[in-house]
């Protein structure tokens, strides 16, 4: 019996593997697969390192159409055109999983082949989003046994790499800050392991100002720099595009090495042609100039850490770790501004960050381990009461989380009954999840003749479907809560 766990992203995706012994990514020497797709015409779409590394050659050559970061578009119901050929964005998407899934069976022909799988997501991803990337997995040929959390999977691939601290991580309690910075995101997470549960506390998050996004901002430093080097008059200068992303790629390159070096070199011979002059870039970059680039970013990547403190009421020094996982967390300068304010000790630098997430996907996927409801779903009662449907703890696992209520009509006059979902926060506060105005009939004469039934079912992408009717109206309206508040417990 093995279990997998698939991440997802928006720049890379991986596939691990657990077999109750040991955690094993299936990697491509070493480094997770882009999330990149390369049309060629009507052949057979390229995916993965070699649709990115082809990227510089062929992007602006007619007959080659590359797709990167699908993720962050897939809850868009839009099609893109390739070639004549409408697809939706989860169909698009499908082939990252299909790549995945192919690639696996190629490389690690001692292992059976993906047929169900657990896959994460980020927090902030409601129903839609969920239902998405089933679909493309399912298109795939890879069933989604749940989704789980991206930090959540952090956390036990972390926790649980050594399988010994099994017996100890069922009685911890800790609070735990994820920082996940990859290259399209950032989202920072306080995490709760409380007995054996996992579930949110607080969270922040940016898009757009991560790994991708410094890669822009360097280039343009670069650019900026050669023109003046060479007296080159910003008007009328244009870099060749198929120029650019070569570029481009080498400045990400230069990126990583600044993480270990204190500097490095970016060459790039015939770079830019002016009045049949060709110029060469060649420019040397010390990590204190892309530092200071991307202070003002660290320092607001810090005030969102902070942000997550205050939400959850907490003081630093009641953080007992910091999980640092994405590609964009091992930057120096972000790491040591974490040392200063929650201490050398629990900052944790996770060598394997980039596969974190999957490994502990695949953990959770082998021992089936459920997502659970963390606030009650209730209905709120004529007297303001509420009435708890689904209480905090239940398992939301597909087919069996389901509840019927019948309520009675206290006043039927205005031929409709209102029916308040409402997610119990506290004991004291209740938030209005949906209102759902029911059809009943208002020509009944004795009070509580006519009742309100209805049907709360949890589906496999964790959207909350309900259902209500008339007893004697039997006519049903129907609504979808997509974001239902839910943890992960090791049970």
């Amino acid at each position: 019996m093995v279990g997998f766990g698939i991440d997802f992203g928006t720049t890379n995706s991986v596939v691990a593997i657990f077999n109750n012994r040991e955690v094993i990514p299936f990697v491509d020497k070493k480094q997770p697969h882009p999330s990149v797709i390369w049309y060629q015409g009507d052949s057979h779409p390229i995916v993965g390192r070699e649709a990115k590394n082809r990227v510089r050659d062929f992007e602006n050559i007619p007959g080659n159409k590359f797709i990167k970061s699908i993720k962050s578009q897939i809850h868009k119901e839009e099609e893109i055109d390739i070639f004549g050929r409408p697809k939706y964005t989860w169909q698009v998407a499908s082939e990252i999983f299909r790549f995945l899934k192919e690639d696996a069976k190629r490389r690690y022909r001692n292992y059976p082949a993906i047929e169900e799988a657990v896959v994460t997501v980020p927090l902030y991803f409601n129903g839609r989003q969920r239902r998405a990337i089933r679909k493309a997995a399912e298109m795939a040929g890879i069933a989604v046994k749940t989704f789980i959390h991206e930090p959540f999977a952090a956390v036990v691939g972390y926790l649980l790499a050594d399988q010994n601290q099994w017996d100890i991580l069922k009685e911890k309690r800790e609070n735990i800050l994820v920082f996940d910075w990859g290259g399209g995101t950032l989202d920072i997470t306080l995490v709760k392991l409380d007995s054996g549960c996992l579930y949110e506390v607080s969270t922040a998050g940016a898009n757009g100002q991560s790994g991708d996004y410094f890669d822009e901002v360097l280039m343009s430093y670069v650019i900026d720099t050669f023109q003046k080097d060479k007296g080159i008059s910003s008007k009328g200068f244009r870099v060749d595009p198929g120029i650019e992303s070569l570029l481009l790629h080498d400045i990400e390159v230069a990126k990583i090495d600044l993480s270990q070096k204190s500097s490095t070199l970016i060459e790039l011979p015939g770079f830019y042609i002016d009045n049949h002059n060709s110029y060469a870039l060649s420019q040397n970059i010390e990590r204190s100039q892309f530092e200071s680039i991307i202070q003002t970013h660290i320092n607001d990547a810090m005030r969102l850490v902070d942000k997550v403190l205050r939400d959850a009421r907490l003081q630093t020094s009641q953080i007992n770790q910091v999980l640092l996982i994405g590609g964009t967390s091992r930057i120096p300068l972000l790491i040591n501004e974490m040392y200063k304010t929650f201490g050398v000790t629990k900052v944790i630098q996770i060598p394997n960050a980039d596969t974190i997430i999957a490994e502990g996907a695949a953990i959770i996927s082998y021992h089936n381990w459920q997502p659970y409801l963390v606030q009650s779903i209730g209905i709120q009662l004529a007297d303001d009461s509420f009435y708890t449907v689904l209480d905090s703890g239940t398992i939301l696992k597909p087919g069996a989380t389901q509840k019927e209520v019948v309520l009675f009509c206290t006043d039927n006059r205005e031929g409709e009954g209102r029916l308040i979902i409402t997610e119990k926060l506290n004991s004291q506060e209740h938030k209005v999840k949906e209102i759902i105005n029911v059809p009943i009939s208002k020509v009944l004469q004795k009070i509580y003749s006519e009742r309100v039934i209805a049907n709360f079912t949890v589906d496999k992408d964790v959207i909350l479907r309900i259902s209500a009717k008339g007893s004697v109206k039997d006519k049903p309206i129907y609504t979808d809560i997509h974001d239902l508040c839910y943890g992960l417990r090791f049970a």
